[in-house]
Formats: C-alpha cells, structure tokens, sequence
C-alpha cells in the first residue's frame, strides 16, 4: 500500500529535496509552500503562507487508506538578524508563527485525525536550540520550543506514534545566503558563515536530505529523540 508524506517548506531547499526523495519512492506526497517547481503525479501542493495562522488553521488531513504516515515540519526562516531590541514587533510575531506555532497545530492535527494508523513525525530543528547566538533570538528561542515540544509528545505516548527532532547542519540553503547578507555590526558570527561558504563547508540540501531519509527508514532501531544528521 502506498505510504503517504505531508512535508512543509517544499518549495526549495531540504523540503524540496526530500519531496523528490520519497517521490522516487512512489510515495503519496502533499506539499505546503508559498512556491512550487515540483510536477509529478503524486504530488499534491497546496500553495500557502505558513505564517498566517488563519490559513494553517483550515488545514485539513484527509482520510486515507494508507497504513503508514509521514509529517515532516521543515519550513522554518531565521528571521531579522538583529539584537531582540533592534527586531520588529511584526517580525517577532511572524518568526514564532512560522517556527513553532504552525509545527505544534500541525503535529495536533496530525495526531488527532490518523489516530490508528503507524504515524512518524520528523521536527526539523537545529543546533541553535542549545546556543546562544547573538541577533539570533526567536530562532534559538524557537527551535529550543521545537525540540521540547517533540520530546514532550514523545512522553504523551500517543499511539502508533514516533516523532524526532532533527538537526540537519549547516546545509547551503536560502537561509545561510540571508545570513551572509546580514549586516556584520549587528551579527558578532557574521564572519565565520561567510567563512562556511568561502571554505565549500556547507552541505547540500540533496545530501541532508539523503540521511534524512535514513532516519525515515530506520526509525524503528534509532533511541535518541533528538538526532544530529552529521552523525549519519
């Protein structure tokens, strides 16, 4: 029976990457993104902004027949790189809709409506859930909020269910180019991701990807909940 995938961020980057994985894999894939290159006959995209809350609210998981499901909360944005007094109030609201109030409503509505069926969630968070960067503050805020929330669920024990929190590196995405971008008097680490770049240090979206994928495959033998992809 066909397995079926529901991935944020699918319009670039790792969710991108991933959704052509599993498509090769003859996966059933639904897509959430502003954007779409994507065309394939198993692919199903719905195009939306996943900061408006009133849009991710009318969301809907739909029955299936499928035994085995997927959600992966990919879509995440590191937001204005400034220090906490500098960001706007907007952008505050906006980076901890999109990073963690849509992933936690997602992961509800995930749950709730494949209550019997073999359910795997995959949080992608980051390492900056365990650091304090400066000009970085609702994303470490954020992805720290990502990685409790996913051992939180872990604890509920809901049924059917495995859920992880991943940490994908520093992989060469849209995001590290608005890093580069920044400005380097408000960002002390400004340096060290132009270095990253220059140095051909960042991963491809397609290689993490790949060992996201093999979290995806051996989840039944992994025992930690929150996963590092540098040691795959």
């Amino acid at each position: 029976m066909q397995k079926v995938a529901f991935i944020t961020g699918t319009g670039k980057g790792i969710g991108k990457a991933i959704t052509e994985i599993l498509l090769d894999e003859n996966y059933l894939v639904f897509g959430f993104s502003r954007n779409n290159t994507i065309e394939h006959q198993n692919f199903n995209f719905t195009r939306i902004n996943l900061v408006d809350l009133e849009q991710v609210l009318e969301i809907t998981f739909p029955k299936l027949e499928s035994k085995d499901v997927l959600l992966i909360n990919n879509a995440a944005a590191i937001g204005e790189i400034v220090p906490i007094d500098l960001k706007s109030e907007s952008a505050i609201i906006e980076e901890y809709n999109l990073n963690i109030i849509t992933p936690t409503l997602l992961c509800k509505k995930f749950i709730q409506s494949y209550k019997e069926k073999h359910k795997l969630i995959i949080n992608i968070s980051s390492g900056a859930a365990n650091k304090s960067i400066a000009s970085w503050n609702t994303y470490c805020a954020t992805k720290s909020a990502l990685d409790r929330l996913t051992d939180v669920i872990a604890e509920e024990n809901h049924k059917n269910l495995q859920i992880f929190s991943v940490y994908p590196g520093i992989v060469d995405t849209n995001m590290q180019t608005e890093i580069r971008n920044s400005d380097s008097n408000l960002f002390p680490l400004h340096q060290n991701f132009v270095d990253y770049y220059t140095q051909n240090s960042l991963i491809s979206a397609k290689s993490t990807a790949i060992k996201l994928h093999q979290i995806i495959v051996k989840k039944n033998n992994l025992e930690e909940i929150i996963l590092d992809l540098r040691n795959f």
